[in-house]
């Protein structure tokens, strides 16, 4: 170990085909605006953790290839129930999984993952 210290996820990028369509969803889903617009991305804030949305490049293409960061909500199925209505699919779940979490990957309407949890109850 070289001594880098990690304080966790600091920004996630979504490439998508239409900026402009993408910044209104995702308005709407996340019932928040931007904090940052400009130029090819637009950024929201989600506690602390940025979601940039990034017109996608010659680096970089909208797809659910790889990585996905899953985000913390207090009720996947409601989530998914809400998302869904509104264009998202379900790739993957929702399901528990062995640690007892429930999780689901979605695809939003220009093709990237956006995954959720939903911690364990503790039940003392």
């Amino acid at each position: 170990m070289t001594g880098v210290e990690f304080a966790g996820v600091g920004n996630v990028f979504y490439f998508v085909d239409d900026l402009g369509a993408a910044v209104e969803w995702y308005s709407e889903r996340l019932q928040r605006q931007p904090v940052v617009r400009g130029g090819a991305l637009a950024a929201f804030d989600i506690d602390g953790t940025r979601l940039t949305l990034h017109e996608k490049d010659e680096f970089n293409s909208p797809g659910p290839s790889g990585t996905s960061p899953y985000w913390t909500v207090a009720d996947v199925d409601a989530f998914v129930e809400e998302w869904t209505a509104h264009g998202a699919v379900a790739h993957r779940g929702p399901k528990t999984v062995f640690t007892k979490e429930r999780l689901c990957q979605l695809l939003d309407p220009f093709g990237n993952l956006f995954s959720v949890r939903q911690e364990v109850a503790d039940h003392d």
